[in-house]
């Protein structure tokens, strides 16, 4: 592609060269990637500057590149505002415009997005509509996986986005649902995306080794709900953070509660079992919804669905009848198959305190026996909300397992010994096991009849990120493996 047709949406201030007749091969913010007519970004990051590594893109063979100030080495340089805008606005043009093919759905919040993005397809694909949905569980087409070799964010970087929204164009997508990310937002990954309707759920304490403050991750959350990002605002207005993008907004907005008075709300919930039921009100249309999973939390999830539904033009009634074909999220209160023992296992990916106090707070709801909650934290993330959690754990279980999720770089016992110092110190009911599958095993040994065992924090993550290095690593098959030994 022409540098030329690359530059197409992007306000350019300077060039120190020509670009006509450049041609654009490929596009990296990596300089290592670079290959003889590749466009490289300079992006100013937390812990480098792109512009230190712009000699060696060119002598790797980059075209062109992108830059915020001029340097003295020699390549083209195209001087612009924001690189990292740019460099979102450029993939887009690279690949074809993809987002301007399909409809989106984004869902940005704390909690709540992995569910309610599979709840969204479930109902899409059940209304003939072919779905992409792109988030932490991976890239789908309908039901299918598609396997595009990604980083690990639940956002892709502006570069992969592009490419993977080219193939689920070229799939005959129509609409695709999406996890946005506050960090996604931040940096600018979604630049060339307008949604048709944008999802918030709650703002609770996640990522301030990233963001912080609270203040600064909430100003993320936030950018969403541009008007000149997306048509519809969908907001949980029970949440602190959703009432004040309610009132500042300058999208229609449409607001959805539990506790008190939106344009949707939820009332008389009931949670039994593995389902939950509710009075669904919107405007003068009422009806009782029947959810086929458990927890508070999934009638909120349920809400927002719904909101996003009609908000793009299902009727109520149509709406609701499709989200009734939600079963469940990979990794999202899920129960596997115990053969036949006394006690039942619970894995979910509740990761945040506000994650962990909702799974924990619906387990020990209908519990009959003990509650034994097994879960860690992760490495080089947010250290305030460790003792948090191991207050939370306190508080709702019988017995808790202090365990490893992913340590990253850190050492995993002193993860643990951090989540311990917010246990109280009365409460003696827990064990420390830094080895995950260990920590598991020992749950189910020490289980007895009618006891659940709540296995948190990594969901349908199949590995665990120990030392830097990635090892398969999987609480589903796990939990499989020793049913056959204890």
């Amino acid at each position: 592609m022409l540098l030329k047709d690359v530059l197409k949406n992007i306000k350019v201030y300077e060039t120190n060269g020509e670009i006509d007749g450049v041609e654009i091969t490929s596009l990296t913010l990596d300089n290592r990637k670079c290959v003889p007519g590749s466009a490289f970004f300079a992006i100013r990051g937390l812990v480098n500057d792109g512009h230190k590594y712009i000699g060696g893109a060119a002598e790797n063979g980059a075209a062109a590149v992108f830059v915020e100030e001029f340097t003295c080495d020699p390549v083209l340089q195209i001087k612009v505002a924001d690189t990292r805008s740019a460099m979102s606005l450029a993939a887009a043009a690279f690949y074809g415009d993809p987002a301007r093919k399909m409809h989106f759905i984004g869902v940005t919040g704390t909690n709540g997005k992995t569910s309610i993005t599979f709840m969204l397809r479930a109902a899409l694909e059940s209304l003939g509509v072919k779905v992409g949905m792109i988030g932490t569980s991976g890239i789908y087409a309908g039901e299918k996986k598609v396997e595009i070799p990604i980083s690990t964010s639940t956002t892709p970087d502006p570069i992969e986005l592009q490419y993977i929204l080219s193939v689920l164009a070229d799939m005959g997508t129509e609409t695709v649902v999406m996890e946005v990310t506050a960090q996604a937002l931040h940096l600018r990954k979604v630049e060339d995306i307008y949604f048709d309707a944008g999802i918030f759920t709650n703002l609770t304490q996640d990522h301030l080794e990233f963001f912080k403050t609270m203040e600064i991750y909430a100003q993320a959350k936030k950018k969403l709900f541009e008007a000149s990002r997306c048509a519809v605002a969908v907001i949980n207005t029970d949440d602190a953070l959703g009432a004040e993008i309610a009132r500042d907004t300058d999208c229609r907005k449409v607001t959805y509660s539990v506790a008190g008075e939106a344009d949707i709300t939820a009332k008389n919930a009931a949670v039994h079992g593995m389902g939950c039921t509710f009075e669904l009100h919107m405007g003068s249309y009422t009806a009782l919804a029947k959810l086929c999973v458990s927890g508070i939390f999934n009638v909120y999830n349920a809400l927002g669905a719904f909101g996003a539904l009609t908000a793009i033009g299902y009727e109520p009634q149509t709406a609701l009848k499709a989200l009734e074909c939600y079963h469940g999220t990979p990794g999202r209160f899920e129960t596997p198959d115990m053969k036949g023992k006394p006690y039942s296992v619970v894995i979910d990916y509740a990761h945040t305190p506000d994650g962990l106090e909702n799974i924990l707070r619906a387990v020990a709801a209908h519990k009959k026996g003990r509650l034994i909650c097994v879960f860690g934290c992760g490495g080089n993330r947010d250290r305030k909300k460790r003792p948090i959690m191991g207050g939370i754990a306190a508080r709702y279980s019988d017995f808790c397992v202090l365990t490893s999720d992913n340590p990253r770089y850190e050492n995993p016992d002193m993860i643990i010994e951090e989540i311990a110092s917010g246990i109280p110190t009365g409460y003696k009911a827990f064990v420390k096991i830094e080895n995950r599958y260990q920590a598991i095993k020992y749950a189910m040994q020490n289980a007895g009849k009618d006891d659940i065992i709540v296995i948190a924090g990594k969901g349908d993550e199949d590995y665990q990120e120990i030392a830097g290095v990635k090892h398969h690593f999987s609480d589903r098959e796990a939990v499989a493996q020793l049913l056959d030994e204890v």
